[in-house]
């Protein structure tokens, strides 16, 4: 028993419709991005609960993560 009296949300049907058209270009001679991703040796990953503990199993992917304020209070 179905007690919503509301209308059916159709937002998702449309977001669906724009996402199937061709995305529009930049413009002639223009592209949006280049990416650049260097070469990652192999090296012996760390064992699982290291690897956890951490959030990568690569040494050289533990990197530190410093957290600081992006603004001044007063």
């Amino acid at each position: 028993m179905n007690l919503c009296r509301c209308t059916p949300d159709t937002s998702a049907i449309k977001t669906a419709d724009k996402i199937s058209r061709p995305l529009p270009s930049p413009g002639p001679g223009l592209s949006l991005a280049i990416a650049s991703v260097p070469m990652q040796p192999w090296e012996t990953p760390y064992d699982a609960s290291k690897a956890f503990k951490q959030g990568t199993i690569f040494p050289s992917l533990d990197l530190p993560f410093f957290l600081t304020g992006g603004g001044t209070n007063g």
